[in-house]
């Protein structure tokens, strides 16, 4: 029977009635098994309101299930009872009777299930307890001995070489070819849980956003009573401080397997420690159980569980994954749910469980981005010249069948280095060869193209996997880097040579390696991530010949030229997700236009569009708070269009500051400035610092500028809050030039004085020369819809500007103004959020937009006066 939502949902305060609709509507796709998109303007408590809806649905889910067994049990007893009063025929009575308590003992073994399950929370918060009472001050004292003293053991043999595999034997650095471990722990519990209960997975795009959604939590009515799993990368909860270094993900990967399997007998162990040779991570297993019973009791946010970790000396990775089994709400970042590998190798299943994927306007450019990759010249060469000293320097060691594996992946790295025009003794500062142009392939043509197509792509990245070739050459090129030689011909000062002797002298960089080093925006990787670079590459190459596209774009030189595999469809990576989750849920600030999500993501994932359900609620934020103005025409008269080829006209800039300069004298304390690109945000502060707007506009507001450095961001973001709280007369703020799409337009809030208005210059549409465009454009035409490409390329940009918007009004009590300065702005009213649709007002005249800003500042003025 279908559970119904209730009447009331517990929330921490009374709710306002769009989240107790939101809430309501989230119930009902959950029971429904639904595939939900839902809006909620930010400000509105989406957090609280997916927290409240869902963790009711589940609570109540659970009770469901014991009271229809409990119900079911009650019903057989009944019929047991009264079977002998229905019949005299005393052998159809044994036989009814014995069918029956078979039915029954089903029942009671799934209701035992459920109450074992529930019990087990119990038991962790009694085993807290007891660790609680067990810490006395002498066994504080102890524990403390014993960090000491392993502390200074670790230190005598040399962290660094624990976790990182330093090899004392060169025969550590000889391929293996037996077959891989799985990816987990080999003292992780293999056990089938006894019941397998309804989890939700909860998805949002960084662990910043997963922390405040745990603060959330923590405030939340079920803070007591959920057991919250946040999990997360070894590069974030891994605590070997040698193994944390190496940064790459993948290498720490690897590298934190590898130890596990130096796991040797006791017998062997003195000799070990003899030798300095690591026998595994210190801290695998360590005390996993109690590190469980503080995850699954607590919520806790990746940093406090890593605490947790430290204090037990105990894996914070693998006791956070152990504990999913017992857990209700786990915690996710993008690519651990929507990268398969990644979700079968976290222990992750989605099979009848819910997902929420929260931040969710830009799922699709996300799932693309994730499943796309990028590999330079300079990658090559570096790749190349270690496989070429690593095959030099063990060849006759090899199987057979590790040295045609290697020949492969290098006769593909000589094979990508011709679309450059190079060979194996070009050098990466040569220059390209200006006959090769930019050129998009699908996967078929760029296989024959490079002949890889005599290569078994999948075979290779298998014996990669097996033989463990990126955690043996690591090491290879830490212990042997700097002595290793391979050409014994007489050495120039350029091609292929000069540059292996650069790699393998890295404490005595040449002249010539120096300076390639240190070119600027030459999209390198560091050398140790080269063969992560290109296996990823290969690894997109499996993908079907229809979903994606290779883009060859040569640059300056061979090293700056780039070869990229660009997902076209999302989908097919989400098809998987769509067929085994109960529901899917995509919660967003903006989610419009929904029809992209349900045509390019649900649809094409293989749903049915009966299984699809749409919410989208209005803002909090009272309609007079908010005013929105598209403006067509500047103080004098010019009119405004900011498409690529009036960027440069010197009339319509000059209007651009006069409006500026207008508009910053009638708004008080913020004013945030989006440009469509940070080179015209660039051109326009230039002019208008020539012009002597800047200064003039700087007697008024303090202005700072979005800085190109993320590293910058905050630093800049603290000096213009300052200088707004802080401004004195005759200055009245402050005002910041951004970059739509930059590193201010999503997930910053310029909430209160911080933005009491948001101006949008032109509109941002992406290059529409550009062949990566172009070829998606298509891919849409052929395969979603006739127009599909150019309602994506018209989305692209209006997603871009609502995105900027929603930074400016935060909560109910805010207030601010919008303004658009673009005519073109007229015919887009409909993409714009709803709650700035009901709001909005087209300007024929600069001065009306003047007026309408005037009086809405002077009404707020008056009312903060009154109160």
């Amino acid at each position: 029977m279908k559970m119904e939502p209730p009447q009331e949902f517990p929330f921490p305060f009374p709710a306002y009635e769009i989240q107790k609709q939101f809430m309501r509507e989230l119930y009902n796709c959950l029971e429904g098994g639904k595939l939900g998109l839902f809006e909620s303007p930010t400000g509105t408590g989406k957090s609280l309101s997916v927290i409240c809806g869902a963790l009711k649905w589940l609570v109540d889910n659970q009770k469901h299930k014991k009271q229809e067994l409990t119900s079911a049990i009650a019903e057989i007893d009944n019929k047991i009872k009264n079977c002998e009063k229905l019949s005299d025929d005393w052998f159809s009575v044994q036989t009814e009777q014995i069918q029956l308590n078979a039915e029954k003992q089903i029942f009671q073994a799934k209701l035992n299930a459920i109450l074992e399950f529930e019990g087990e929370r119990d038991k962790l918060k009694k085993i807290m307890e007891s660790n609680k009472a067990a810490k006395t001050k002498a066994t504080q004292k102890i524990k403390q001995q014993y960090r000491s003293l392993l502390k200074k053991s670790i230190d005598q043999d040399k962290m660094e070489e624990v976790g990182f595999g330093v090899c004392d034997t060169e025969k550590d650095l000889i391929l293996d070819d037996l077959l891989s471990n799985s990816e987990s722990s080999e003292d992780e519990n293999k056990e089938k849980p006894i019941f397998k209960n309804t989890k939700i997975f909860f998805c949002s795009r960084t662990h910043s956003q997963l922390t405040q959604f745990v603060h959330e939590l923590q405030r939340s009515p079920y803070s007591e009573d959920i057991s919250v799993v946040p999990l997360s990368s070894r590069q974030n909860y891994c605590i070997n401080k040698s193994v944390k270094k190496l940064k790459h993900v993948n290498l720490i990967n690897e590298t934190c397997l590898q130890l596990q399997r130096k796991k040797t007998t006791a017998k062997k162990e003195k000799d070990l420690k003899r030798s300095k040779t690591t026998n595994g991570c210190p801290f695998i297993p360590g005390d996993q159980k109690l590190l469980m019973a503080e995850i699954l009791t607590n919520i806790q946010d990746i940093e406090e569980i890593m605490q947790k970790g430290q204090q037990n000396n105990t894996c914070p990775y693998y006791g956070s994954r152990k504990s999913i089994q017992n857990s209700q709400l786990i915690l996710v970042p993008y690519n651990s749910i929507l990268h398969k590998n990644t979700r079968v190798n976290l222990g992750i299943d989605l099979k009848e469980n819910i997902l929420i994927i929260d931040e969710a306007h830009n799922l699709l450019d996300a799932i693309e981005e994730m499943h796309s990759s990028v590999i330079t010249g300079r990658n090559l060469f570096h790749c190349y010249s270690q496989l070429s000293q690593y095959q030099k320097k063990f060849e006759s060691l090899f199987s057979a069948k590790s040295v045609l594996y290697l020949n492969q992946l290098s006769f593909c790295l000589k094979k990508f280095l011709i679309l450059f025009g190079a060979t194996t003794k070009s050098h990466p500062n040569d220059e390209v060869n200006k006959t090769i142009v930019p050129k998009l392939y699908n996967i078929e043509e760029f296989e024959l193209l490079t002949e890889i197509d005599t290569v078994n792509i999948f075979k290779l990245l298998e014996f990669v996997k097996v033989s463990k070739l990126v955690h043996k050459l690591q090491g290879f090129v830490e212990q042997y880097g700097n002595s290793i030689q391979i050409n014994e011909q007489s050495t120039t000062n350029s091609g292929m040579t000069e540059f292996l002797n650069s790699i393998k002298n890295k404490d005595i960089p040449t002249q010539e390696a120096a300076s390639v080093m240190d070119t600027p925006n030459n999209n390198e990787e560091p050398t140790s991530n080269s063969l992560m670079a290109i296996l990823s590459f290969l690894e997109s190459l499996k993908s079907s010949c229809l979903d994606g596209r290779i883009y060859v774009l040569p640059g300056v030189t061979i090293g700056q030229g780039i070869i990229k595999f660009l997902l076209l469809n999302p989908a097919a990576h989400f098809h998987n997700i769509v067929e085994d989750a109960r529901s899917v849920v995509l919660a967003g600030g903006t989610m419009e236009p929904m029809s992209e999500f349900i045509d390019q993501l649900f649809l094409m994932a293989g749903a049915t569009t009966d299984r699809i359900v749409t919410f989208s609620c209005d803002h909090v934020i009272p309609k007079e708070n908010i005013i929105s103005n598209v403006v067509m025409r500047g103080p004098t008269g010019v009119e405004f269009e900011f498409s690529f080829h009036n960027r440069q006209n010197i009339k319509l800039l000059d209007e651009l500051g006069r409006t500026l300069l207008n508009l910053c004298n009638i708004v008080p304390a913020g004013v945030v400035v989006f440009f469509p690109s940070y080179k015209f945000e660039d051109t326009v502060f230039k002019h208008l610092d020539k012009s002597g707007i800047i200064s003039k506009i700087s007697l008024k507001k303090y202005i700072y500028r979005e800085p190109k450095l993320a590293s910058q961001v905050s630093v800049i973001l603290d000096q213009y809050a300052h200088s707004i709280k802080n401004s004195q007369t005759p200055r009245n703020g402050s005002l910041l030039f951004s970059v739509v799409g930059g590193k201010l337009s999503e997930g910053l809030n310029f909430s209160d004085d911080l933005g009491r208005c948001v101006i949008v210059v032109g509109l941002p549409y992406p290059n529409i020369k550009s062949l990566e465009l172009q070829e998606k454009m298509k891919y849409l035409n052929e395969n979603v819809k006739p127009d599909a490409g150019s309602k994506f390329y018209e989305n692209s940009c209006m997603k871009a500007v609502n995105q900027c918007i929603g930074r400016s009004v935060r909560h109910i009590n805010d207030y601010s103004t919008v303004v658009l300065l673009d005519k073109r702005y007229c015919h887009k009213i409909k993409a714009l959020p709803q709650w700035i649709q009901r709001s909005v007002t087209i300007n024929e005249s600069f001065g009306s937009v003047i007026s309408n800003i005037a009086k809405f500042f002077a009404v707020k003025k008056l009312n903060k006066f009154d109160l």
